[in-house]
């Protein structure tokens, strides 16, 4: 059937989704063919993009603060459905992806690429949007590999670089990979009368598929590969709101109240768990700026899982405290990490764009030449690594009060889980602030230590104005925080079983909570900021002369004096040696005069060192043997196909299947008989 003439008023927000959808999909193609005009194919590709995404945010947010029943359309043969975890999922898809169009403009000026850039960018962001609104299976499956081709193009843009390359092709392969899974899942989750057993291995199945998208520890590996590679719009866009749809896809397809919850949570635990510290350890060791905040994504996507494993075990244990702090506090965070990720991405493409570099080591000083640049990595940082009274702390407080939760009323197995997540939500924001002034210092702070970096200008305008919005919304959070989680209430009823009148009395105290601590927050902004301009206003009036100071010998500062970001971690590294395993190549210094010295890490990532790769070197070395079997002599390729129908005809009579007759009213099955 068609759309109906008459819209009522909760289909409105679905045309609206539907429509930004067609404009991406409109925006992709026009940038295609006018690719042989440059200056058209970016206009159509920009003004579509960027309509396409204000269209999208029109109809998604009044959706995720009011709308609380799904909307289903079938359009032609395509069916859609929307309803408020599908806005939830696409907003950052709007926000980062209007964002990272800004700043394309500015990233890519001139170049005679662009148009290429455009049609694949539209293409991605309408293949996201298709994903957050399938419904059958094969739709489903048809959007998330059309999500994983285009923005395939996307990561290999830079195709004449070997790096940019390699990378690609992991990221395809990972893409494959998880659509394999995700067929198995959906053909043998579809079998009627499917036992327990089997099902574990339909949920693995899912986990596993779903998981290569949202960054899960092991299946991460193309994270901190496609990252650096990728353009940083297109490093922004899958960071902060693409690796997100694996949750989306678990929770969508898998996950049910009255489902297996507690295998869920144990799952989603230690798979966060293992997320968190691995990530932000793998994060420490990074010389790359993109590499590190594509490691801290794997970082941040497993403390949403932790999240989520608290909330499923709450509901296991019929404990809604922890139930609904835990699930609020997941779905706050993945917010969070949109906004703050996709800034963090986009000031490194600045950085990248004014310097060349991306090499930690050799940039540095870029804070007096890039101020506006500068002054949002920091803030983003400090946000992201969970320090109060940023927006990233409130997320992370919630899951804290989920865990205690656990701890006072939880006992055995589910005790242990939620002091062990103390623990380690505690270490990994630790390290998440050291890895975080680690980037901060060696890119912002001290002297240049390169030419390109002492030579740096800040970016044009539309690519500052592009991170200024992501701040502010990060910064509009803090206070949004308590009317963001009310909106939470019917998902979190959804995915729970609580009564509603419950969920509401308790969404309702942790919204009390989340606005006391937004205005505690409001008021040390206030403070802090009172003091700085007071600061800046001493001089004022006041007579100043400038004198030498004691420079112990030196005339002059350099940036051989000061610590470089591997040498400012050394310490964390090294403490963590045994789990990094690190690869260090020192130049001592020689002679009474040393004239060279120097000193190198590289830290390989963990899963890629222990597991892909000598999986790979194995199936490499598997496969030279099979190769002696094509021989080129017809009576081998003979004889393999002869044992092969022998086998067949063999399995046809050991086992046969024989349909049996049954009384009337008994319902027929068919028996097997060896």
């Amino acid at each position: 059937m068609y759309f109906k003439t008459l819209i009522q008023p909760g289909e409105i927000f679905l045309i609206l989704i539907l429509t930004a959808a067609l404009l991406f999909a409109a925006g992709g193609t026009g940038a295609f063919l006018f690719l042989s005009r440059k200056r058209s194919a970016s206009r159509i590709g920009i003004l579509l993009c960027l309509a396409g995404c204000v269209c999208g945010l029109a109809g998604a947010l009044p959706a995720l603060s009011g709308f609380q029943e799904g909307e289903q359309r079938v359009w032609w043969t395509l069916s859609f459905s929307f309803d408020a975890l599908s806005a939830l999922f696409l907003l950052p898809v709007f926000l980062i992806g209007g964002a990272a169009a800004l700043h394309a403009i500015g990233y890519f000026g001139e170049s005679s690429a662009a148009g290429r850039f455009w049609g694949f960018f539209n293409f991605t962001l309408a293949a996201m949007t298709w994903v957050a609104l399938a419904v059958t299976p094969v739709e489903f499956l048809t959007a998330w590999e059309l999500m994983g081709v285009m923005s395939f193009a996307l990561v290999a843009f830079d195709w004449k670089e070997k790096e940019t390359v390699r990378a690609a092709w992991i990221y395809l392969l990972s893409c494959q990979a998880g659509a394999a899974l995700l067929i198995l899942m959906f053909v043998y989750g579809a079998s009627e009368n499917v036992p327990p057993a089997f099902m574990g291995a339909v949920i693995a199945l899912g986990l596993a598929g779903f998981g290569l998208k949202a960054g899960f520890p092991v299946l991460h590996v193309w994270l901190p590969e496609a990252h650096p590679a990728a353009p940083a719009p297109v490093s922004a866009l899958m960071s902060g709101s693409m690796i997100n749809l694996g949750f989306y896809g678990i929770l969508r397809m898998l996950v049910s109240s009255d489902g297996p919850v507690g295998v869920f949570g144990w799952s989603f635990l230690c798979l966060g768990l293992a997320g968190a510290l691995g990530g932000v350890l793998s994060a420490l060791a990074q010389r790359n700026v993109k590499r590190l905040l594509a490691c801290s994504s794997v970082e941040n996507m497993g403390i949403a899982g932790i999240g989520f494993g608290l909330g499923f075990l709450g509901v296991e244990h019929g404990n809604l405290v922890m139930a609904a702090f835990g699930c609020a506090g997941a779905f706050l965070h993945i917010l969070n990490h949109a906004l703050l990720k996709g800034a963090l991405f986009l000031c490194a493409g600045s950085v990248f764009r004014a310097t060349g570099l991306l090499d930690m080591d050799r940039l540095g000083g870029l804070l007096k030449r890039m101020p506006w640049t500068g002054s949002v990595f920091l803030f983003s940082s400090l946000s992201i690594s969970g320090l109060p009274p940023f927006n990233g702390f409130f997320a992370e407080f919630l899951i804290y009060m989920a865990a205690l939760a656990g701890v006072a009323a939880g006992s055995g197995a589910l005790f242990a889980g939620s002091v062990l997540t103390v623990v380690a939500l505690a270490l990994t924001g630790g390290l998440a602030a050291a890895v975080f002034v680690k980037a901060a210092g060696a890119v912002f702070l001290g002297e240049p230590r390169s030419k390109e970096a002492a030579e740096a200008v800040e970016r044009p305008l539309g690519m500052r104005i592009s991170q200024m919005v992501l701040l502010i919304l990060a910064f509009g959070m803090v206070a949004g925080a308590p009317l963001v989680c009310r909106t939470f209430t019917p998902l979190i009823q959804h995915f729970t079983g609580f009564p509603p009148e419950a969920v509401e009395t308790e969404m309702f105290r942790l919204a009390g909570l989340t606005a006391r601590i937004a205005l505690f927050s409001g008021v040390t902004v206030l403070v802090a900021a009172g003091l700085l301009i007071y600061r800046l206003t001493l001089p004022n009036g006041r007579r100043s002369s400038v004198r030498p100071t004691w420079d112990c010998g030196f005339s002059e500062p350099t940036a051989r004096m000061e610590y470089t970001g591997s040498a400012l971690v050394q310490p964390l590294t090294g403490f963590f040696s045994g789990i990094l395993r690190p690869k260090r190549t020192v130049r001592r210094p020689e002679g009474f005069f040393p004239v060279d010295a120097g000193f190198e890490e590289v830290t390989e990532d963990l899963a890629e060192r222990g597991i892909w790769r000598p999986l790979f070197s194995f199936a490499g070395r598997m496969a030279d043997r099979i190769h002696r079997f094509q021989s080129g002599f017809l009576h081998v390729y003979l004889l393999v196909m002869v044992l092969a129908v022998l086998a067949m005809l063999a399995w046809g009579f050991l086992f046969r299947e024989e349909k049996r007759d049954l009384p009337s009213g008994e319902p027929g099955r068919i028996e097997v008989t060896e």
